[in-house]
């Protein structure tokens, strides 16, 4: 069994004096079918009540807060990255097939803190990181997230993320760096 959950703060939001008075919907049988145009003259505007789409923002890519070198990966290469201090305490790697792996685990992941390069709090405040191209990691994918595999094993493009509560939808924008790899 598998439980999830997600807590964000509340946002207050200035809504206008007048709204719409709510009206009772009369009980019908489940054949029946209510059909009415929209009242447009009563409608809240979304900038009121807001959009899911409005608070996605696009990551971060190649900047002076996070970059990384060489972009083209091979298997006996070195990959360093540099980061603005503070930053994120999670880093977090996209293989071609969609597969993450995590270099530095959040620190609430106990279980898999042996796996991650540095610890957390450490990481936070380094400024430069030096993964080697033939690290081996364990997968982010259910039952095969205890057995190291090679991180960087095909050819494509890795799109290396950095931030902080990276699995959570609640968060800032990822800063990444992209590197291609060839075998």
């Amino acid at each position: 069994m598998i439980l999830a959950s997600c807590a964000r703060e509340a946002t207050v939001r200035e809504v206008p004096a007048s709204q719409p008075e709510a009206k009772a919907i009369p009980l019908a049988n489940a054949s029946s079918t209510v059909s009415r145009a929209p009242d447009t003259a009563n409608q809240v505007a979304d900038s009121v009540i807001g959009d899911a789409d409005d608070e996605w923002m696009p990551p971060i890519e190649d900047s002076t807060a996070f970059s990384c070198k060489p972009k083209s990966l091979g298997p006996r290469d070195t990959l360093t990255l540099q980061l603005a201090t503070p930053h994120g305490g999670e880093l977090m790697v996209r293989t071609p097939s969609d597969v993450f792996f995590s270099f530095v685990y959040p620190p609430y992941d106990t279980a898999h803190q042996k796996y991650s390069m540095v610890r957390t709090e450490a990481f936070r405040t380094m400024s430069t990181l030096k993964v080697p191209a033939d690290i081996r990691l364990p997968p982010n994918v259910y039952g095969k997230d205890t057995i190291p595999e090679a991180v960087f094993s095909r050819s494509g493009q890795y799109v290396l993320q950095m931030g902080d509560k990276m699995a959570s939808d609640h968060t800032g924008p990822p800063y990444i760096c992209k590197v291609m790899f060839t075998p």
